[in-house]
C-alpha cells in the first residue's frame, strides 16, 4: 500500500511538473504573440496618422527562443502569410556574398586574390583580360574589397553618371540603367554590359581598400565571378547550391527582363505621393542580379539568415564567424559596419536591409540571443522623395527590430 501511494504521489508530481511547464510555454508565447501584434499595430497606425492614405501594410516574421511569430498589420483583404513573396532586394547580397565564401570554403576561389589573377586550377582570370573589363584600379582590387564594398567600383544602380564624364555617351548625367530601360523595358541586363560601362566611362571613387562606398554594381561583378568560376549561371548556382540546400523552397533568382511578374501567392508593392498611390504589379529586375533580385517570403528569409548566421546552413561556422560577420566600421561617426554582404547594427545584430521600389526590408539575426527578425513594409512613401523613404527603412522598420527584439528576448 505504501508502496502504491508513493507510485500515486511520484506521478502526481511528475504530471504537475509536466502542466507547470506546458504553461509557462504556452503563457510565454502566447503573452510574446499579443505584445509582437499590439506593438506592430501601433506602429503602423502611428504612421498611418502620419502618412493619412499610405496603401502599404507590416509583415514580420519572428524566431526567438525556439518559437516562431508571423505578423502583420494593415494587410487586411490581401491574405498574407509567412509564405507570401515579395521582393528583398539588397538582401540578395548576403545571399552573393555567401556564394562567394561557399567558394572559397570549397578551395575553389580565394577572396584575397585580386580579380586579375587566374581562378585556382584554371589559366583563366576572375575577371576576362578584355578592353570591355579595364575598369579603374582593377589589378588592385580583391575578391574582398568587393564583398566589403571597399573596392572604389562606380554604383551604377543608385548613382548618376556624371556630367563631367571624360568620353561622350548619351547617359550623361542621367542614370544608366533608367536610360536603358526607358526605351527598352524588357531589355536584359548582363555582368559584362555593367562592367563595361565602368570600362568606357573610367568611373571610380576611389582606390581599393581606401574607402567605403556601397556599391551595387560590386556586387554585379561578383555575380560574374562566381559564373567564371563554376561554369553555371548566377541563377542556376544560387538556387541548386544555396537555397535549395538551406531549405527556401518558395524563393528564387529572376534574371531576364521578361521575367516581370512574381509567382504567385505574392504581395504587389505600391508607391505614395501627396495620396495618390501607383500599385507596382511587375518589374525588370536583370539589372540587379546578384545585388538585389531575390523574390522569397519572410518564413525563407527568416530561416536563411539564422541558419547561417549559426553555421547550421552552407557556410561552416569558422566561415560565418572569422570571415563573414567580420564587420569594419563603414566610417567615423557609426556604431555599425559592414562584413561580407552583412550589415552590423549596434545591439540589434547582423544581417541587411532591402530597398527597392515600393518594398523596404530588414532581416536581422543576433547570434547571442538567437534572435531573428525579417520585416517589410511593401509601399514607398514619397511626399519628401527618398528622404520620407529613408525615415521608414532607418525610423519605423529599425525601430520595429528593437522593440521586437526587447519583447521576446527580456523574459
Amino acid at each position: 500500500m505504501k508502496t502504491k501511494y508513493c507510485f500515486l504521489m511520484l506521478l502526481s508530481l511528475i504530471l504537475l511538473v509536466g502542466c507547470c511547464k506546458f504553461d509557462q510555454f504556452g503563457n510565454t508565447y502566447y503573452h510574446n504573440k499579443q505584445a509582437l501584434e499590439q506593438m506592430l499595430q501601433s506602429e503602423y497606425e502611428n504612421y498611418l496618422e502620419q502618412v493619412p492614405g499610405y496603401p502599404g501594410g507590416l509583415v514580420m516574421k519572428v524566431i526567438a527562443d525556439g518559437k516562431e511569430y508571423f505578423v502583420t498589420a494593415g494587410m487586411e483583404g490581401k491574405d498574407v502569410t509567412e509564405q507570401t513573396r515579395f521582393r528583398a532586394a539588397s538582401c540578395t547580397k548576403t545571399f552573393t556574398a555567401t556564394a562567394i565564401l561557399l567558394l572559397h570554403q570549397q578551395g575553389k576561389l580565394r577572396i584575397s586574390d585580386f580579380i586579375t589573377d587566374t581562378i585556382p586550377g584554371t589559366d583563366q582570370t576572375y575577371l576576362p583580360d578584355i578592353p570591355g573589363c579595364s575598369i579603374p584600379h582593377k589589378s588592385q582590387i580583391t575578391i574582398l574589397d568587393l564583398l566589403r564594398h571597399r573596392a572604389g567600383i562606380f554604383d551604377l544602380g543608385n548613382d548618376n553618371v556624371p556630367d563631367t564624364v571624360c568620353v561622350d555617351v548619351p547617359y550623361k548625367g542621367i542614370n544608366y540603367v533608367s536610360y536603358v530601360l526607358a526605351t527598352e523595358p524588357d531589355h536584359t541586363f548582363h555582368f559584362d554590359e555593367l562592367v563595361g560601362v565602368l570600362a568606357h566611362t573610367r568611373l571610380s571613387y576611389f582606390a581599393p581598400g581606401s574607402g567605403y562606398h556601397y556599391s551595387n554594381t560590386g556586387y554585379a561583378i561578383l555575380g560574374w565571378i562566381i559564373e567564371r568560376v563554376t561554369g553555371m549561371s548566377y541563377k542556376e548556382f544560387l538556387e541548386e547550391k544555396v537555397l535549395k540546400p538551406m531549405g527556401m523552397d518558395n524563393s528564387y533568382m529572376p534574371v531576364l527582363g521578361t521575367d516581370r511578374i512574381m509567382t504567385s501567392p505574392s504581395v504587389n508593392g505600391y508607391l505614395f505621393f501627396k495620396g495618390d498611390s501607383l500599385e507596382l504589379k511587375e518589374d525588370n529586375v536583370s539589372a540587379q542580379v546578384a545585388e538585389g533580385n531575390i523574390v522569397t517570403t519572410p518564413d525563407d528569409l527568416a530561416r536563411f539568415i539564422q541558419k547561417l548566421l549559426s553555421g547550421k546552413g552552407v557556410l561552416n561556422y569558422y566561415t560565418v564567424n572569422s570571415l563573414m560577420m567580420n564587420c569594419l566600421p563603414n566610417d567615423n561617426t557609426t556604431a555599425g559596419g559592414y562584413g561580407c554582404g552583412l550589415e552590423y547594427a549596434n545591439n540589434l545584430g547582423y544581417g541587411h536591409n532591402g530597398v527597392h521600389q515600393g518594398y523596404l526590408t530588414f532581416m536581422v539575426y543576433d547570434p547571442l540571443t538567437d534572435f531573428t527578425i525579417v520585416v517589410y513594409t511593401n509601399a514607398w512613401n514619397l511626399n519628401d522623395g527618398m528622404a520620407s523613404v529613408s525615415y521608414q527603412l532607418t525610423n519605423m522598420l529599425l525601430n520595429i527590430c528593437y522593440r521586437s527584439k526587447e519583447l521576446v528576448t527580456r523574459h
